[in-house]
């Protein structure tokens, strides 16, 4: 496992970004936070980027199951060590998924509110109501990207740039709202 410290100032806000919490996503991940890296530095205080936490068999982090593995046992380690101000989880998904992780019955077939696309096949959420329990963060995100899938990059960076530069996950999400949004109209 690879850390990297992007620190404009060695103080708060500290952004936690982490990739590749169970199975393959690693690929995906590793590629796209070490882009992150060396592309830009926090405005104000510091991040730490794990472009890959895990690489093993998938369980899922909304399965129970997820808290008895390596990995989750690595990620407390680390949320416990930073107490991170911003958390960022980044995923990635196979394209059949999109329509079962965008559903609006996703809360009640699996207990947690549906990603939305932000564009270009990147969606945003909220992490696994389990993880959210056990690691005590207030408003941690979840960013999922087409696995693989190169092209949708340029959109899941300005994403985690915005987040990489506010100073709180209220902040992002304001931000992220209006420069989407006003794109929309």
């Amino acid at each position: 496992m690879k850390i990297y410290k992007s620190i404009g100032n060695p103080s708060r806000p500290l952004r936690l970004f982490i990739g590749g919490l169970h199975g393959r996503e690693c690929r995906t991940t590793k590629l796209l936070l070490e882009m992150l890296v060396k592309t830009r530095r926090p405005r104000s205080g510091s991040a730490v980027v794990i472009p890959c936490l895990y690489t093993g068999k998938y369980v899922s982090t909304l399965s129970f199951n997820y808290l008895n593995t390596k990995a989750f046992k690595r990620l407390l380690k680390i949320v416990e060590a930073f107490k991170p101000d911003v958390y960022v989880e980044v995923h990635c998904y196979k394209t059949s998924s999109y329509s079962s992780l965008t559903s609006p019955d996703r809360v009640n077939v699996k207990g947690i509110p549906p990603l939305l696309e932000v564009e270009n096949g990147v969606l945003i959420g909220s992490i696994s109501p389990i993880l959210k329990a056990k690691l005590n963060l207030d408003t941690p995100i979840l960013i999922e990207t087409p696995c693989g899938k190169k092209e949708n990059f340029k959109t899941a960076l300005k994403i985690l740039r915005v987040f990489l530069n506010a100073n709180s996950t209220r902040e992002a999400l304001e931000a992220l709202s209006f420069k989407f949004k006003a794109r929309r109209v």
